[in-house]
């Protein structure tokens, strides 16, 4: 390919790339399979590498995901991208609570909160974006309807890590939500009922001992992250946004659910 038409490949991809630019995700993914390894770091899909560039601009994945905030605008990706795949590999599915972020680290768990309203909802990052000045995180179509932010499209929000990257998973590791400690273990059975009785299963109650006695109401296990990622998007259509994704090492059932 000469010079002049390797160039007049760029420009079209740049074209078709920023005609794009409301999605974290497969803007990303032309614009590294397109450009060069010099241009784009490792040109990797995946976006697991150290750093990328789009649109001239490179950024730097963070090391860990450990103390980070921010604060900016919120936007929200769906129809166009549904059923395409993110930067992790993983295909866009719009129903399920995730979100595209530019540094941190794929599969950090965020809290994001409105900061008009106090609504807050927590997504898994799953994807790179957006790439427009001032956003700071794009939220699936159902994470935004969570949030309450389909209709006006933008919402300034504080974006919070609250867990990086499980960076080596144990088999004997299982995933679950916790939706509730109580002190009181009858007040963490009532909650379960409560609980069921809007339709939620595979609840159960764990007691914690350490410096004082915790009995946590647990949702699990799911076995990979799309099942979590559902079964968020069930809590968020019921209002319920209290919840945090755990890992218990060990576990075993102590009751058929």
């Amino acid at each position: 390919m000469t010079q002049g038409s390797d160039r007049a490949v760029r420009l079209l991809a740049l074209t078709l790339a920023l005609a794009l630019t409301g999605s974290g995700c497969s803007v990303y993914d032309y614009v590294a399979e397109t450009f060069s390894d010099s241009d784009s770091g490792s040109g990797s899909r995946s976006g697991a590498s150290s750093s990328y560039v789009v649109f001239g601009v490179r950024y730097h994945v963070l090391d860990s995901a450990e103390g980070y905030v921010e604060r900016g605008l919120a936007s929200w990706y769906g129809p166009k991208f549904h059923g395409r795949k993110t930067s992790s590999g993983e295909v866009f599915d719009m129903h399920q609570v995730t979100a595209a972020h530019k540094t941190l680290p794929l599969s950090t768990w965020v809290k994001v909160t409105h900061l008009e309203t106090g609504h807050a909802i927590t997504v898994r990052v799953n994807d790179r974006g957006p790439f427009k000045e001032g956003r700071i995180i794009d939220l699936s179509r159902q994470a935004a309807l969570a949030l309450g932010i389909v209709d006006e499209g933008l919402a300034p929000v504080e974006v919070r890590a609250i867990r990086g990257p499980s960076t080596a998973p144990q088999a004997a590791e299982h995933q679950f939500l916790q939706l509730g400690a109580f002190a009181i273990r009858g007040n963490a059975e009532a909650f379960v009922q409560k609980l069921r009785r809007q339709g939620l299963v595979r609840l159960s109650v764990r007691t914690r001992k350490r410096n004082t006695t915790l009995h946590r109401v647990l949702q699990g296990p799911f076995d990979d992250s799309a099942k979590l990622d559902q079964a968020i998007a069930k809590l968020e259509t019921l209002g319920i946004t209290e919840y945090t994704p755990v890992n218990i090492p060990h576990w075993k059932p102590i009751s058929p659910q």
